[in-house]
C-alpha cells in the first residue's frame, strides 16, 4: 500500500508492527517479523529517514512509530512536491525535444491532413489530450448547426478545460449557429465577436494548432494543417490573443474588467455588445426579438446618453466607460 511512497512490503510490515506495538528494539522486531536483525536495522533506518519512526536515546535503542497522521502526511506531501517539480520539467524537456526534432526535420512543424475522416480523427485525439485550454477562431460559411461541437465542448468544460472563442459577427446572422453559440456560452465558453475573423483555427493547450484550409460544396472541410509546438504555433496564439483583446463579449460572456452599472439595463447592455460587434439591424432585431422601429428608438437613446454621433461610436464609448 505504501510502495508509491518508497517503502517496500517488508518495510511496510515493520512499520505496521511499530504502529500497533509499544516501542521495540531491533531484535524484538526481527523476532516478530521472522527475519535477521541486520535486515530489520536496514528497514528501521529507512523508516527513521522517512520520518515515520524515531529511536530512543536510552540503551538498548527502541523504535517507536510517529503518529501516521503526521508522518505519512508529511511523506505524501514531499512526494507530491517531487511530482510537481517533475511535472514542471515536462515543458522544458518537451521544448528541448521539439527543438531537436525541428532541427533534424523542419517538415515536422506542419502536417497536412487530408479528408474529413482524418481531420475528425485528429480533432478527437487533440481534444481528448487537452488539459488546460482550447482557443478558437470561427467564421462562416455554414450550412447547418453542428451538434457534435456542442457535445465535444460540453465534455471539455465538464473536465475543467477552459474554452475561449472569437467569432466573426456573421455567425450571429446565421440563426442555427447563433443558437449553438448561445448554448456554448451557457455551458461556460467565453465567447467574443469581431466584424472579421482572419481564419478558422483551433489551438490546444498552446502547443498544437489545427487550421482548416478548404471546404467542399457541402461545407465539409477536406484539407487542414496541423501546426505543432513551434514559433509558428506561438504566432497563431499571439494572433488569437490580440484579436481576443479587441473583440466584444456576447451572450453574457463578460470581460473581466467590465462592471455592472445600475443606469444600464441588461437589454441595453446586450444591444451595446451587438452594436460594438458591427452587426446589421436585421441581425440585431433577430437576436433581441425587437422590431426595427423599437431598435432605432433604443439606438437613438443610447447614442444620446453616451454623447456619441453614430451607433458604432456608441459601442466604442461604452467600451471606454466600462459598460461592456
Amino acid at each position: 500500500m505504501l510502495e508509491p511512497l518508497g517503502l517496500d512490503e517488508p518495510t511496510e510490515r515493520a512499520y505496521r508492527r511499530l504502529v500497533a506495538s509499544p516501542p521495540l528494539t531491533a531484535t524484538e522486531l526481527a523476532r516478530y517479523e521472522s527475519c535477521s536483525t541486520g535486515q530489520v536495522r536496514r528497514m528501521l533506518d529507512e523508516l527513521v529517514t522517512a520520518g515515520l519512526a524515531v529511536p530512543s536515546a536510552a540503551r538498548p535503542t527502541r523504535y517507536a512509530a510517529l503518529d501516521p497522521r503526521i508522518g505519512l502526511a508529511a511523506l505524501i506531501r514531499a512526494r507530491q512536491l517531487e511530482l510537481e517539480r517533475a511535472a514542471a520539467a515536462l515543458d522544458a524537456y518537451g521544448a528541448e525535444f521539439n527543438e531537436r526534432k525541428l532541427s533534424s526535420d523542419p517538415s515536422r512543424v506542419v502536417e497536412l491532413i487530408e479528408g474529413p475522416t482524418a481531420i475528425t480523427a485528429w480533432l478527437t485525439e487533440l481534444m481528448a489530450g487537452t488539459e488546460h485550454e482550447v482557443l478558437c477562431f470561427d467564421t462562416p460559411p455554414y450550412l447547418t448547426a453542428d451538434a457534435t461541437a456542442l457535445r465535444s465542448e460540453q465534455d471539455l468544460l465538464a473536465r475543467g478545460v477552459r474554452a475561449r472563442a472569437v467569432y466573426s459577427s456573421q455567425v450571429l446572422a446565421v440563426p442555427e449557429r447563433a443558437d449553438l453559440l448561445r448554448q456554448l456560452v451557457h455551458l461556460g465558453e467565453q465567447a467574443r465577436v469581431l466584424p472579421h475573423v482572419p481564419l478558422k483555427l483551433l489551438v490546444f493547450d498552446r502547443r498544437d494548432a489545427l487550421v482548416p484550409l478548404t471546404a467542399g460544396d457541402d461545407g465539409v472541410r477536406s484539407t487542414a494543417v496541423l501546426v505543432h509546438r513551434s514559433p509558428l504555433c506561438d504566432a497563431l496564439v499571439a494572433l488569437f490573443e490580440e484579436s481576443w483583446q479587441q473583440a466584444t463579449p456576447v451572450f453574457g460572456s463578460k470581460a473581466p474588467e467590465t462592471q455592472d452599472h445600475p443606469e444600464l439595463s441588461e437589454a441595453e447592455r446586450a444591444l451595446l455588445h451587438l452594436l460594438h460587434a458591427g452587426l446589421k439591424d436585421e441581425t440585431i432585431c433577430r437576436q433581441l426579438g425587437l422590431s426595427e422601429r423599437t431598435l432605432r428608438r433604443r439606438i437613438t437613446d443610447l447614442t444620446a446618453r453616451l454623447g456619441a454621433t453614430s451607433r458604432f461610436q456608441a459601442g466604442a464609448q461604452a467600451v471606454r466607460r466600462g459598460w461592456i
